[in-house]
């Protein structure tokens, strides 16, 4: 009975056996079917070499000191330090993006800015997912388009409307007083003139004859090392003293507003606020803007996410946002949000942020 038992039992596995191996042939057999997207082990190792060579440009990250291609609109502080930066650099170049309307739009305003150095550009230049020139920018300064006369003037005393009445759109010559600023409140030669990216080549052959500076800075000896007259070094306004500024401009109740508007702010960082002391004219302005340097190095420098109430109120820019910037510190929120960008003193305010 058992060995019976034991034969339907064999019986069993042997049909089982057959049963899989018919199945597994008809696999084999109709694989095409089964399997419609296998590709070759040729095909699939060509496939990961393409994928392994190329990576995709928009990841933003290096090797060590090894540049890849980057688009710097989304590079942070800490990825300009990584790719060489000092902090302080970093910060810059990010308030000068801002200063742009947020976003590079071409290399032409990185090469722009005045923290890169040409060699430095010269190194990030061909890592750059941007085009050479701002594409969108309008072909402006033909012949056929000059509906304006020229004279000899003095680019430190233009205004918005002196720049478009000289053939300038309202966003070229707001970009042109925002270098301004960038470059410390005041052009000293032709060439920074020239620098500016919203000024093409033909603009600025066009204005040279007419601008009132030196071709560039002036040097302290000639080419043939003849003694030149040397200027008298000027004084630094962050630091000057009451009579320092009286000697210029002659009025002692400016003076003293003067030193009170730059105690307010925590140093100037552009001689263009010399325009918001109370009282003051524009000669006044230009002469002091002649007659001074201007060192940005020692202003007060706030970082709003620890700012105490005192700080805030000690800030000319910063004292009507006090409360509100206190209470995003309570509810963890970046302070920087509640000051908005429609401040007409927005863009002086982020050079006083740490």
């Amino acid at each position: 009975m058992s060995l019976r038992l034991k034969m339907i039992r064999e019986q069993r596995i042997g049909v089982f056996l057959l049963v899989g191996a018919i199945f597994l042939l008809e696999v084999f057999i109709h694989r095409e079917h089964f399997f419609p997207e296998s590709v070759s082990e040729k095909e699939l190792s060509s496939h990961l070499i393409k994928e392994l060579s190329f990576p995709d440009p928009q990841e933003e990250k290096h090797n060590g000191n090894r540049l890849q291609p980057f688009d710097p609109n989304n590079y942070t502080q800490e990825n300009w330090e990584k790719i060489g930066f000092s902090k302080k650099q970093a910060s810059v170049i990010l308030k000068y993006k801002t200063l742009l309307g947020g976003k590079f739009l071409s290399k032409e305003q990185i090469k722009s800015c005045f923290v890169i150095s040409e060699k430095k550009y010269n190194e990030l230049s061909s890592f750059l997912l941007l085009p050479e020139k701002d594409p969108q920018q309008q072909a402006v300064f033909t012949p056929s388009d000059k509906k304006y006369s020229l004279k000899n003037f003095n680019p430190n005393t233009y205004t918005l409307k002196n720049w478009m009445d000289i053939g300038f759109s309202e966003k070229q010559a707001e970009v042109i007083l925002k270098y301004k600023n960038m470059i410390g409140g005041m052009f000293t030669s032709k060439e920074q003139i020239k620098k500016c990216f919203v000024i093409s080549e033909k603009k600025y052959t066009e204005l040279a004859p007419f601008i009132q500076l030196p071709e560039k800075e002036v040097s302290q000896q000639t080419p043939n090392n003849k003694t030149a007259s040397v200027p008298v070094e000027k004084k630094e306004l962050n630091s000057a003293s009451f009579n320092d500024i009286l000697s210029v401009i002659g009025d002692a109740s400016i003076a003293k507003k003067v030193l009170g508007f730059r105690k307010g702010l925590g140093g100037f960082v552009s001689k263009d606020q010399l325009k918001d002391v109370y009282d003051i004219t524009p000669e006044m302005v230009v002469r002091i803007s002649e007659a001074f340097s201007l060192d940005t190095s020692k202003v007060r420098k706030i970082n709003l996410s620890r700012a105490t109430e005192e700080e805030l109120q000690s800030q000319i820019y910063l004292r009507r946002y006090k409360d509100k910037i206190i209470g995003a510190q309570k509810a963890g929120k970046d302070p920087i949000t509640v000051i908005p960008k429609s401040d007409p003193k927005y863009d002086f305010i982020l050079l006083y942020l740490e």
